[in-house]
């Protein structure tokens, strides 16, 4: 029987390949210090994988917890990146919404909440990635995307198997950018969108979404039972989802003319650097799963 504990073994084997990546080509990254920063992120991200997986393996209602407090804490980066300072009773609200977003993707495998939050959020975040941030005009899209990965990410936990939904969840996606990062850092050459991504290479992106791919699909295929072609198109979902979360949070902080969101960790910036793919994947998958995709109920 499949159990929380037992997904060690693949997060031990990623750490292990990373840290053996590390070592063998480190020195010969042509950026001068590329290794001493890759080790740096390497310590660093134990933290990070602890902070969702362990809530996750625990309890479903402490990962919805964890989820509205993640939830409130996107708002409030959002709002400092708009130079929005909300009036003391707003700030009451920020919680509270995260509260009840959460509490209403738990509340069962439907995606009346997601859906209805997805309905406002496009128009609000089609606006916000092509303009200049407004004052009254840019709550929406500090409210809108938070509130909707909190239902998603809810909604998941809450499923049958619901840890291993997070887990396939965030292992894919975890995969697809730590490998792009660490041979983007080693063997990166060509830049593919140097204006809204400039350290983002065809190198790592290539082998970002080729470990993605294949470490997403053995683990829909073998925790989860999938029939390997539904596990790959799982696989290839959360992938392509995982890079458009990357670039659609680099895309709000250009447009509001930020490097990088309020830090939550020195190295990484803010919970929207770090989980920023994670968050925005998570929307797809709760959406195909909560539409009886692959015949899963």
């Amino acid at each position: 029987m499949t159990t929380p504990w037992n997904v060690l073994a693949p997060v031990s084997g990623l750490f292990a390949f990373g840290a053996l990546m590390i070592g063998l080509f480190g020195a010969r990254a042509r950026r001068p210090g590329a290794a001493g920063e890759l080790w740096r992120y390497y310590a660093s991200t134990g933290l990070i994988v602890a902070a969702i997986l362990l809530p996750a393996a625990l309890h479903p209602l402490l990962f919805t917890l964890a989820v509205a407090g993640a939830a409130w804490r996107c708002m409030v980066e959002l709002a400092a990146a708009y130079g929005l300072a909300p009036p003391a009773p707003l700030r009451a609200v920020f919680p509270l919404a995260a509260l009840a977003a959460a509490w209403a993707g738990a509340a069962g495998k439907v995606n009346t909440p997601p859906l209805i939050l997805l309905a406002l959020a496009v128009p609000a975040y089609f606006t916000a990635l092509r303009a200049q941030p407004r004052a009254g005009r840019s709550w929406p899209a500090v409210l809108l995307f938070p509130l909707l990965t909190a239902a998603c990410l809810a909604q998941l936990i809450h499923r049958d198997e619901g840890f291993l939904w997070i887990f396939l969840l965030y292992a894919t996606v975890e995969t697809q950018d730590s490998m792009a990062f660490l041979f983007g850092r080693l063997f990166g050459r060509h830049p593919v969108l140097p204006r809204l991504s400039p350290r983002k290479t065809s190198e790592g992106v290539l082998a970002g979404a080729a470990f993605g791919v294949g470490i997403g699909a053995l683990l829909a295929h073998k925790l989860l039972g999938q029939p390997l072609a539904d596990a790959l198109m799982l696989a290839v979902l959360l992938v392509i989802a995982g890079l458009a979360g990357d670039l659609f949070t680099s895309r709000l902080k250009r447009v509001a003319g930020i490097k990088d969101f309020p830090a939550v960790l020195a190295l990484h910036g803010g919970l929207l650097d770090i989980y920023d793919s994670t968050l925005f994947a998570a929307i797809p998958l709760a959406l195909v799963l909560g539409m009886g995709a692959w015949g899963i109920a």
